[in-house]
């Protein structure tokens, strides 16, 4: 296990983040508040970890394996799910949110990058309608394929009462909240992780799988990633891949138990100023990230010759 870390200065770019203080006795009567010296250690805060299950798959098992893991660790998640998936399983899913997990709207028809404004109120609405039957809670949050986004995204966000759209990363590991001064919804630009000549992606495992790494390898950019001391990070996984293939399931369990890292219990925690970095700027001044190079998957070892993780014991008494 890693040694404690000491303070550094992460630069990001456009941005400076300043990590770590030192906490001070409360003055008293009898004891003097004692004055630094300039030799004490600083410790930066371990970073703040959220997990996003993702799920395009018609089988939930692995939604369900995650699930349990969640819950005996007294965690919870936000759920980035197809609306024709919580209509399939409502049971499932109204666990889920019953539970504390923030359950995401979903566009079903692709990157939302230059579709119509139109087009992407309608496809929210879509998700927001079988959602909160579903749930009997407000879909707060939405995202699309890539989690892409434009100017017609935030516009259709504020007339369906979405707070956050979910974002492609700009800030390498670090998970970046934007609150652009035009709209009301925020903008979360995920953890991103560069993987040889692939270029950049989520923090995710699909998106190593489809980059040709391996389940070792995605281990080893994990550590890489809280090598970098950033503040908040969001790691994702496709559940089909992570909650059900042992390769890919084993370095989540080694970061769910690392004593390097800080698990937020909730979406509403985790997303606070003081858990990372949150920019109130104009809209012209948040970065849009548009890079895909992996369309089309090459994985090291196809989906199919993985082995399965025993499915565990799912939480829900309906399932």
């Amino acid at each position: 296990m890693m040694q404690a870390r000491i303070f550094r200065v992460i630069v990001l770019p456009a941005l400076a983040v300043l990590c770590g203080c030192n906490a001070t006795t409360p003055p008293t009567t009898e004891t003097p508040d004692p004055q630094p010296t300039g030799t004490e250690p600083f410790v930066i805060q371990k970073p703040r970890m959220f997990m996003q299950l993702i799920e395009f798959h018609d089988d939930v098992q692995g939604l369900r394996n995650w699930a349990y893991e969640l819950d005996v660790r007294g965690l919870k998640s936000i759920v980035n799910v197809r609306w024709p998936i919580v209509e399939a399983y409502p049971e499932d899913f109204k666990w889920l949110a019953d539970n504390g997990h923030e359950i995401m709207g979903l566009y079903d028809g692709g990157p939302l990058w230059d579709v119509p404004y139109e087009d992407q109120l309608q496809g929210m609405l879509d998700a927001k309608e079988v959602i909160e039957r579903v749930t009997g809670k407000p879909m707060r949050t939405f995202s699309s394929a890539y989690a892409a986004w434009d100017e017609n995204t935030l516009k259709a966000a504020d007339e369906v009462g979405v707070e956050y759209v979910f974002a492609r990363g700009a800030s390498d590991v670090e998970a970046v909240i934007f609150d652009p001064d035009e709209y009301n919804c925020k903008i979360i630009s995920q953890s991103n992780v560069t993987f040889e000549d692939m270029g950049r992606g989520s923090l995710c495992d699909y998106s190593l799988f489809a980059r040709g790494a391996t389940g070792e390898e995605f281990q080893q950019i994990m550590e890489d990633t809280l090598e970098k001391y950033p503040k908040r990070v969001l790691v994702s996984t496709h559940s089909y891949l992570g909650g059900m293939k042992k390769d890919w399931w084993e370095p989540y369990e080694w970061l769910l138990d690392s004593e390097e890292v800080e698990w937020v219990a909730t979406f509403d925690e985790w997303v606070k100023a003081e858990h990372g970095v949150n920019i109130g700027v104009p809209l012209s001044m948040v970065p849009d990230n548009r890079e895909v190079k992996y369309t089309t998957p090459t994985p090291a070892v196809p989906l199919e010759e993985l082995e399965d993780v025993e499915n565990m014991y799912n939480p829900c008494a309906g399932w």
